[in-house]
């Protein structure tokens, strides 16, 4: 594969950042496919977004941020919706200040949210080019529809389970098995989708998905591989005084799919201690910095009449 993009899909989020009082810091766009798309173009890499969004200042700074990251995008404008929202604090946390997101309007307790998606994806499975490697961060139906539709490469950071809570052991097996070259979750992700499946670890859930690689973030306990049924796992060797976390997972999946694609897409276990290593150098200057994608841009300023529409106004 020598003309490859990496795609991302997945509506529009733009996070909003406050101080601890409530005085806003800035805002930039947001969410996990998107966020690892922006890494992979800083990585070098030709890069790609799809996502909808609403025509309002939040979706504007969607936009934006992606075309300031270099991202080549398509994005839906729709007059119907708000573009989503994550609020982002200061807080205190384990006697520390630390920056925790929140999806409700800290003024008036608005949810910038909806359930579903609004892509299109007979329009995006239209558009996709055959070498595009496809980037997913959750399985809802529109997202499942193109995945199940397409024969391209494709990778999961998945950091919800929500999908899955509704359906029997055979329909998520049948959602999530053979579908990924590389599947990433968080400890939540794993130990839901361990007690759902009845598997006795994540070898028995690696065996499931019948990913090439499946990566689990274990936070400052570091992370863990499996592959070839066999579990690695990797202690932080550092752990780092952090200002905030919301880009620190985005990273190391990032920086684990750079160096498989400089690997020619091979996956050997040699290679695991060197791509483990490589990973604290984008997350480290994440964790330091406001905002997921602040290593690459800086936040943009923003008023609070164009987050909230309660009586609460200010700006």
């Amino acid at each position: 594969m020598t003309n490859f993009r990496f795609v991302s899909i997945s509506d529009l989020v733009t996070d909003i950042y406050y101080d601890k009082n409530l005085k806003l810091i800035g805002a930039d766009g947001g969410i996990t496919a998107h966020n690892i798309i922006c890494n992979l173009e800083y990585f070098g890499f030709k890069t790609f977004a799809f996502g909808v969004c609403g025509n309002d200042p939040l979706g504007k700074i969607s936009i934006n941020s992606l075309k300031d990251c270099n991202v080549d995008n398509d994005i839906l404008i729709r007059n119907d919706i708000k573009t989503k929202a994550f609020h982002i604090r200061r807080v205190i946390d384990n006697n520390k200040y630390a920056y925790r997101s929140v999806k409700r309007c800290p003024f008036c307790d608005t949810k910038f949210w909806y359930e579903g998606s609004f892509i299109d994806p007979e329009y995006i499975l239209k558009k996709i080019k055959k070498d595009d490697i496809l980037v997913f961060d959750n399985l809802n139906d529109k997202n499942q529809f193109i995945i199940d539709n397409s024969s391209n490469l494709k990778l999961i950071d998945l950091g919800i389970s929500k999908e899955f809570d509704e359906l029997s052991k055979d329909e998520i097996i049948k959602k999530i098995s053979n579908k990924f070259e590389i599947v990433n979750l968080n400890e939540r992700v794993e130990k839901y989708l361990i007690e759902k499946l009845n598997c006795t670890d994540s070898i028995g859930l690696s065996k499931i998905f019948n990913s090439k690689l499946l990566l689990i973030t274990r936070g400052k306990r570091g992370n863990e591989f499996v592959f070839n049924n066999k579990k690695y796992i990797f202690p932080l060797k550092e752990v780092i005084e952090e200002v905030d976390d919301s880009g620190a997972g985005d990273a190391f999946f990032s920086t684990i799919i750079k160096n498989w694609a400089n690997n020619n897409f091979e996956i050997k276990e040699e290679y695991f201690e060197e791509w483990f290593n490589d990973t604290s150098i984008l997350i480290k200057k994440i964790l330091r910095l406001v905002g997921s994608r602040r290593h690459i841009k800086k936040l943009y300023k923003i008023t609070y009449k164009d987050i909230c529409n309660c009586s609460l106004k200010k700006g």
